[in-house]
This record gives structure tokens, C-alpha cells and sequence, in this order.
């Protein structure tokens, strides 16, 4: 039996990233892509692992996004067999999901299987609902929808009931979940492990999953495509991401033991056309001025751009660029003008959305124990502590913590703002003039 198929998932149609309209495109040509892909693969059927919208309350554009890639597959005779995933699982109160209104058109076959005091119960697909479908002659699909920490104990009593039915003259099953791999994403908790997906390893060929954005697979077996779309910076950094295609061949030898026979199948990960992320990172450390740090700023930014071959936003999807600040600033954070570094990435990359995230910090200061400091000198300590901390103040400190002083003992005398901002206009001056 020979059969292709493709395998994708986590598309969240519906998704208005950064409340961008364009974002919000560019999740349904990602899906429309892929649908194109497998029309044009001419496969057998395609695997949807879950989480086909954003979120479970959908509007019109996103209901009709998914309308027109569901039909296109109908209308080439590609079923689209799926689960549901978390984004999209229907509230309490709804009788039917947006995910069960597209089985019910006859665009989707929604697996999942019953459970009753948490055994599985696995009925045959009749049209609405069911556990599996067979799309070919000797090809069986199993699928489980979002089970959250209940997954675990679901595939548990799943594998069991799948040991238990007849044969059928199955040569090759899949299985189709919504769910993590432990491991995988190493701040991320709460996945399967390995040792409770194996007991579906002597009844399955090919456990395709979603809802990791980050693609991977294990032993020719597990396969996760990962996110056709960017749904956070963090994706950027996993370009090879997108669908699966599968050929499925089981006229080769088949020892009799799962773990060593050689897989009836061929996945290879496709990584699909979207829009480009980019994140960039700064350490801040070694710049002693707002200026000077603004300036390396505008030309690590320019070489980025020079090397990524970006010169006209006519010639290119326009991208989403982050630059990130990290390090020990030498100079106060306040003096660090973001809407300027924001600024500077719109004249450089002309994208779409541009972002900094501000993940610097000032120099920490504490005031040492010791002996008992009076007033005036515990006061010119911390002065001086602020000072020192910013490299602008650094060298001329004594001054500058005269003028704060100053400043301070002004104000407490009831001195008319006008005598405050003479006394600034006077000290501030000379005191730059220090510095040079």
C-alpha cells in the first residue's frame, strides 16, 4: 500500500499580531500556501494536529479564511482529517465549536475518541464524530483532542483500546494529538515524556503532532512541524518549520519488532513561505553615553541590514524587527531615549513593526554598614553612589554632588523657581565644561 499525506498544524487563523491587519493576513496565506502545496503534491489526504484558529470565539474573515482553504481541499477531493487543538476547544456553553461546524460541512473529520469513566471508547468516524477514519484501503488514523494534564492518562487507556480491536487488515495507522514533548522547549513544563507516548509505538506508524511551535522529531516516529506562521519572536529563531510530506510505502520487509523495523514511510519537513522575523541583541555594557550607545546602535543595525540584503521595502516582505538591550547600562536608564532606537530600526529595515525591549540595568549601589554617618554625610554618600554609577558624572563627581546639594538646600529654603533654574543654568555649564 503506497499513500502521501501532509501533515501540518498550529496555524491560529484569526491571530491579529501587534493588532497589525497584515498580520492577521498573513496567517491565512500561510494556511492558503500549504493548501496549495498539497493540491499541488497531489496527496491523499491532508493531517490537521490542532489549533486551526487563534482562539475559540472567531469572527467572520476568520471563519471565511478558514471556509476558502477547507473548500479548496474538498473541491481537489483531499479530505482534511483533524483534532482539535486548545486555541480553538468550544466554551462550556456551546453546543457545537467552530472545529465540529466545519465537520458538519463536510470540511473537516474531526476526530477524538469518547471516554467513559476514562476508558477510551474508539467508534468508527459516522460523518460527525469518531475516533479514527480510514482515507484508504489498509491506512488507519487514530486522533485524541486537547486533553490538557488529563493527556497522559487519555493515551494510556487509547494504546489499550487500540490493542484490543481487530486487525482489519490495517498495514499502516497514524495518530493525531494536541500535545507537548517533555524537553522539548527547555522553559516549558508539562509535556508527555517519551516512556508515555511508547505504549502507542506498537500500534502506530506515525504520531503526528501539534501545538509546540518549535518543529521536531524522535526516532522516525514523533513529528511536530512546528508553526507555519510567527506567533512570538521567540519562533524566529526555528526557521525550519512549516509542513510535513509523507510518503508511505509498506511493501518493504517488516522484521516484527516495532523498535527495529525500518519505518514504512518517508517525512520530509518543508518550510513554507511567511513573512521574516528578525531579532537582534545589544550588550550595552561598554557604552558610556546615551549617545555613544545610539551611534554603535545605528551601525550594528546597518551592517544587519547590509548582510541580510535589505535594501527596498519594494523588493521584500517588509519584516518585524526586535532589537534587544541587555547588559549593565554606564549611564542612567531614563537617559535612554527608546522612541529613538525605535526610530533608527523604521529608517533602517522599513518593517512592519519594530520593537525594542529595554532589558538593561543600572549599576546597582548600596550604602555600606559601618559606622553612624550624620545626615549631610549620608546624603553626600548616596549622591554620590548616583553619580558614580553613571558614566557622564563619573569624573567630575564632587562637583556634581555640590550642585545636587545645592539644589536640594534651595528648595528646602522656599527658593521661587526662577532662582532654581538660574542656579541650573549657571552649574550645569560649568560643569560640562569640567568634563572636557
Amino acid at each position: 500500500m503506497k499513500a502521501r499525506f501532509l501533515h501540518l498544524a498550529d496555524c491560529h487563523l484569526g491571530y491579529k499580531q501587534y493588532n497589525c491587519t497584515e498580520r492577521f493576513d498573513d496567517f491565512a496565506r500561510a494556511f492558503f500556501a500549504i493548501v496549495d502545496t498539497a493540491i499541488k503534491e497531489e496527496v491523499d489526504f491532508v493531517v490537521l494536529a490542532g489549533d486551526l484558529f487563534q482562539k475559540r470565539s472567531i469572527d467572520a474573515l476568520t471563519l471565511n479564511q478558514a471556509l476558502v482553504g477547507l473548500e479548496r481541499l474538498k473541491a481537489a477531493s483531499i479530505p482534511c482529517i483533524a483534532v482539535e487543538g486548545n486555541h480553538e476547544m468550544p466554551y462550556y456553553t456551546d453546543a457545537v465549536g467552530w472545529m465540529e461546524f466545519l465537520a458538519t460541512r463536510k470540511l473537516l473529520i474531526l476526530l477524538d475518541a469518547k471516554f467513559e469513566e476514562g476508558v477510551a471508547q474508539l467508534a468508527e468516524y459516522d460523518g460527525r464524530r469518531g475516533a479514527y477514519f480510514d482515507p484508504l484501503p489498509g491506512l488507519r488514523i487514530f486522533g485524541l483532542g486537547y486533553r490538557g494534564a488529563g493527556t497522559g492518562a487519555a493515551i494510556a487507556s487509547y494504546a489499550t483500546a487500540i490493542a484490543a480491536m481487530p486487525d482489519d487488515k490495517i498495514d499502516y495507522t497514524i495518530f493525531v494529538a494536541h500535545t507537548g514533548v517533555e524537553g522539548v522547549l527547555a522553559e516549558q513544563s508539562g509535556g508527555l515524556t517519551h516512556r508515555q507516548l511508547a505504549v502507542l509505538r506498537p500500534h502506530v506508524d506515525y504520531l503526528a503532532l501539534g501545538h509546540i511551535h518549535k518543529p521536531f522529531e524522535f526516532d522516525q516516529w514523533v513529528y511536530n512541524p512546528g508553526s507555519p506562521e510567527t506567533c512570538s519572536m521567540t519562533e524566529a529563531a526555528w526557521k525550519e518549520r512549516g509542513y510535513y510530506l509523507v510518503d508511505v510505502d509498506t511493501g518493504g520487509v517488516d522484521t516484527g519488532d516495532t523498535e527495529k523495523s525500518a519505518p514504512k514511510h518517508a517525512a520530509t519537513l518543508h518550510r513554507n513561505v511567511r513573512r521574516p522575523f528578525y531579532r537582534f541583541s545589544i550588550k550595552v555594557d561598554l557604552h558610556e553615553s546615551p549617545d555613544a550607545l545610539e551611534a554603535y546602535c545605528r551601525e550594528f543595525l546597518k551592517r544587519k541590514a547590509r548582510d541580510l540584503g535589505i535594501r527596498s521595502s519594494k523588493e521584500r516582505s517588509a519584516p518585524v524587527v526586535e532589537l534587544q538591550l541587555t547588559g549593565i547600562l554606564a549611564f542612567d536608564r531614563m537617559a535612554l531615549d527608546i522612541g529613538e532606537l525605535t526610530q533608527m530600526i523604521e529608517e533602517i529595515f522599513q518593517p512592519l513593526y519594530a520593537r525594542v525591549r529595554n532589558l538593561s540595568r543600572t549599576a546597582a549601589f548600596a550604602i555600606e554598614p559601618g559606622e553612624r554617618l550624620s545626615r549631610s554625610e549620608l546624603e553626600r554618600q548616596v549622591f554620590g553612589e548616583l553619580f558614580a554609577r553613571d558614566a557622564r558624572f563619573r569624573k567630575e563627581n564632587d562637583a556634581w554632588i555640590d550642585m545636587a546639594l545645592n539644589l536640594k538646600n534651595l528648595v528646602l529654603s522656599g527658593g521661587s523657581a526662577e532662582a532654581i533654574l538660574q542656579e541650573l543654568a549657571a552649574g550645569v555649564p560649568a560643569l560640562e565644561q569640567l568634563d572636557l
